[in-house]
């Protein structure tokens, strides 16, 4: 043994006992890995938190009106909630002023289905009207106890 290896290999134990021995990479193999299963963790909480957030959630969507005449006119819309649920939506008919000439409130009773594509169904709806309307929507939804 030659003295210049005798004093890197007593200076590289001295550096070991004075701040611990050097850190082994990860392999290539092992890198691979992780990142596979951190890819398939990041792929599991997009999917839970995706459909976590469509169970028993409440939407309505406005569709389309039909103005009847000065006193009828008829709402379109949509509403997913879940099948077993029963919920109420209130639905207005507005005239040019965005006041309310018309009101209803519907009850929608539970429906058959079972996929989450089951959840959302149209509906319509016939109002009397205090004028004439110039457009039909959706207030507000609320499910009942």
């Amino acid at each position: 043994m030659t003295e210049s290896s005798t004093t890197d290999a007593a200076a590289s134990t001295e550096l070991e006992s004075r701040y611990g021995a050097p850190r082994r990479s990860v392999s290539a193999k092992s890198q691979r890995w992780m990142i596979l299963g951190a890819l398939v963790l990041a792929f599991g909480a997009i999917v839970y938190f995706t459909l976590g957030n469509a169970v028993g959630q409440l939407t309505h969507n406005d569709v389309g009106y039909t103005i009847t005449s000065d006193t009828e006119a008829s709402v379109d819309f949509e509403v997913s909630k879940d099948q077993d649920a029963t919920v109420q939506c209130m639905i207005h008919v507005l005239d040019n002023s965005y006041a309310v000439v018309g009101a209803r409130v519907v009850t929608i009773g539970p429906h058959e289905g079972s996929s989450p594509g089951d959840r959302s169904e149209y509906y319509r709806t016939d109002l009397r009207t205090e004028s004439r309307g110039v457009t039909g929507v959706v207030d507000s939804c609320w499910q009942l106890e």
